[in-house]
């Protein structure tokens, strides 16, 4: 029996011998094992991590380890949260900021504000190095890539507004063909527009982005963007840095917007700046001067703006404006602004306007205005009247049909026969 013992405990001993020669050998011959080194190479860089902080003062932000950073943010109120942030990515270096949005994307289901943390780190990361902002959004899901290609765009767009431009407006998102619809890219054109307008200042350059745009509605509130932020800078010095040709569409549409934002809050500025470029005024934008000079009270000047103005169709845009507002209140002077209009079918297109705002609350108030008309600014008698009464018949038919049997009026008249019939 004891020999028995011995002879096993001689075999324990060989293989455990072995064992740790095998595994020896299997060292030398594949290397320290991965952990081994991973956590090797973490303490190294913990330890000049730490002393590099420690050295230049700066927060303790080692590679990797942002989650501390992110629930920060993600606890924090909006505004403050968002302002601490912003200062805190700034002190990291660029793979840093690829932690950080990694990480922030890895709270999506926690909070909402994930998002937004992360778009913080993608507008930094675009700004720095498209290429990899645009790798990091087309590994995102398409939702994903929705919510976040707005951060890209707009951190792109710091660094280099055109080449942000032609992606935008390529439509395409990736190789695979998955593309970006049109309310998401309008709104990358709206947000770019902003970042040239805003952040570089560039009025030509806007105007030009604009110059590429074809779809007529986003064209007019790209135009509307830019009026804004010219009017609220200095709009005559801002006005000529763009440098517009008076016979360009498109600076017609910026022109448009940007009388039209500046009449609303200085009307009298807009008018006296249109009086010394008048070229560059088109009739929709005098008619803007217009209404915010006689909205604002300014009577005399409207006056004075019309007979300044040299343009026949301004002046008749401006005198439309004018019999417009005032034939609900103060129909005398409609019906003198009327007669002003020099083109006898802006005239009557004036007069159809100011029936319209008129309204149906007087019929009384309609049948003398239809007379004003004919009297005062040479408008044809039958054409007045059936313009005026015509309307009428849709609120209240029995009025208009007891004044055709009271009148002799227009008996003659084919208009009017089929206008008694159908009353009938």
């Amino acid at each position: 029996m004891f020999n028995v013992l011995k002879a096993l405990l001689a075999i324990a001993v060989v293989s455990g011998v072995g064992y740790q020669l095998a595994r020896i050998g299997d060292r030398l011959y594949n290397g320290i094992p991965h952990t081994l080194k991973v956590r090797a190479i973490e303490s190294v860089s913990q330890t000049q991590t730490e002393s590099q902080a420690e050295t230049e003062g700066e927060p303790l932000l080692r590679d990797g380890v942002m989650e501390p950073l992110v629930e920060t943010f993600l606890e924090a109120g909006l505004v403050e949260g968002e302002f601490s942030l912003e200062r805190k990515l700034a002190t990291l270096d660029f793979s840093q900021l690829e932690d950080f949005y990694i990480e922030a994307l890895s709270f999506d289901l926690q909070s909402a504000k994930a998002y937004e943390a992360a778009g913080l780190a993608l507008q930094k990361i675009a700004t720095e190095d498209p290429a990899k902002a645009l790798e990091l959004l087309f590994a995102l899901s398409p939702a994903e890539k929705e919510r976040l290609s707005t951060e890209l765009a707009i951190g792109w767009a710091r660094a280099d507004p055109h080449s942000t431009w032609d992606w935008i407006d390529s439509a395409w998102m990736d190789s695979s063909g998955a593309y970006i619809d049109r309310q998401l890219q309008n709104g990358l054109f709206r947000e770019t527009l902003d970042v040239v307008l805003e952040e570089h200042e560039d009025y030509k350059m806007a105007a030009g982005m604009l110059a590429s745009v074809v779809e007529p509605d986003l064209k007019l509130e790209l135009a509307d963007l830019i009026a804004f932020h010219v009017v609220s800078k200095n709009p005559a010095e801002a006005l000529e840095r763009m440098r517009f040709q008076s016979d360009d569409l498109l600076d017609s549409a910026i022109m448009d917007a940007v009388i039209e934002e500046w009449a609303q809050r200085d009307s009298i500025g807009a008018m006296e700046w249109t009086l010394a470029n008048q070229r560059q005024v088109t009739s929709a934008g005098a008619k803007e001067i217009a209404k915010d000079l006689l909205l604002n009270g300014v009577r005399d000047g409207l006056i004075d703006f019309h007979a300044n103005l040299q343009s026949q169709y301004k002046r008749d845009a401006v005198a439309s404006e004018g019999a417009r507002l005032l034939a609900r209140r103060e129909p005398i002077e409609s019906i003198s602004w009327l007669a002003a209009i020099e083109s006898t079918g802006d005239r009557y297109q004036a007069y159809y306007d100011s029936l319209y705002e008129i309204g149906h609350d007087d019929f009384e108030s309609s049948v003398e205005f239809a007379e004003l008309a004919n009297s005062a600014a040479d408008l044809d008698r039958e054409t007045a009247f059936f313009e005026a009464l015509q309307s009428w018949t849709l609120v209240d038919p029995e009025r208009v049909k007891t004044y055709l049997d009271s009148s002799d009026d227009f008996v003659d008249s084919q208009r009017f026969a089929q206008l008694r019939s159908g009353l009938e």
